[in-house]
């Protein structure tokens, strides 16, 4: 985790920098630098979760008294115990445990209050833990990724429900998570969605949601909003493996609703773009895969810009990408 760790310290300093005001127009270009420290690692086994079956009858039984009573009223809280189990079955590779299982039934006990506090503050932690969160990211496509994946998009359950409900991250937690989730989106690699028998991973379709809620957050700093915006699209920009499930959409949507949030991220969106048109001008042409990837990856960002309808698209972030639209492609 050596590697993380010097990551985690690069970018926190770049966010320190970002709420200083000292980089703005730079910020996508840093974050990039440092990028380019992460390497493809050899794969190694991924341990996975035990247990499925039993995990899965207990979440079922909950789920069928939770359904006959239609509210949580007159149920009692999940215990630690199956919380933990639940957790853990996140990073099953079968759906049946993982999707439906899992994911279905944290999403309820959230949803209908069924959760204390404290467990979700622990349930945030784990999330957010490096063993979890970044479990095997800098090694080829791995089974690892449906924990991940499904990490985030439990995040985001939670991001919501602290955004509306219940604020029950102290500002250190918060802080940490977006600090965390900053760095996942920008150094996620798999971008597969639809897996075989296994079902979705969609990582980026997740990362579109957690985003979202912070977006959503009125009392947060812009600059660590910007920050983050700019992880993601820095993320974006290194990928080289395609994207071509919705995931492109739902990130295009995210960064949409940013610029239309304020000029401060409006313009920064704007200069990324002219940043990506760039590269492709001055950069040699793809001599592999994976760069051919990079940049139908962009291509895809910009049409999916002009399929939002220019009702929907600030009016400069519109018109460029229309200008340019047939060079991308």
């Amino acid at each position: 985790m050596d590697k993380l760790e010097n990551l985690r310290t690069q970018f926190i300093a770049i966010q320190q920098k970002t709420r200083a005001g000292d980089i703005f127009q730079s910020i996508g270009e840093v974050l990039s630098d440092t990028l380019t420290q992460v390497k493809v690692q050899p794969k190694t086994p991924v341990q996975l979760p035990e247990n499925g079956d039993d995990a899965l009858a207990k979440m079922k039984a909950y789920s069928q008294r939770l359904d006959n009573h239609r509210s949580g009223d007159g149920l009692d809280m999940v215990s630690d115990a199956d919380l933990h189990l639940a957790a853990a079955q996140l990073a099953n590779p079968l759906p049946k445990y993982r999707d439906t299982g899992a994911f279905f039934f944290l999403s309820d006990v959230i949803q209908n209050d069924l959760l204390s506090d404290e467990q979700m503050r622990w349930l945030t932690s784990y999330l957010i833990s490096d063993d979890v969160l970044f479990s095997h990211i800098f090694e080829p496509n791995n089974a690892a990724i449906y924990q991940r994946s499904f990490s985030i998009l439990v995040l985001s359950l939670l991001l919501f429900k602290q955004r509306t409900k219940s604020a029950f991250m102290a500002p250190q937690q918060l802080a940490i998570v977006i600090n965390q989730i900053a760095l996942y989106v920008a150094i996620e690699r798999d971008t597969r969605g639809f897996i075989g028998t296994n079902g979705w991973a969609h990582a980026f379709t997740h990362i579109g949601n957690a985003v979202a809620e912070v977006f959503m957050m009125p009392q947060l700093l812009r600059a660590d909003k910007l920050f983050l915006l700019a992880s993601m699209l820095a993320g974006y920009r290194e990928l080289q493996q395609p994207l071509n499930m919705g995931e492109t959409e739902r990130l295009v949507e995210v960064t949409m609703y940013s610029a239309n949030a304020h000029p401060l991220y409006h313009d920064y969106i704007l200069l990324t773009l002219k940043l990506w048109r760039k590269d492709l001008v001055t950069r040699q042409p793809p001599q592999n895969e994976g760069r051919w990837h990079q940049m139908y990856n962009r291509a895809r960002f910009f049409n999916a810009i002009i399929l939002r309808g220019k009702d929907n698209v600030p009016e400069k972030i519109f018109n460029y990408v229309s200008e340019t639209r047939d060079f991308l492609t």
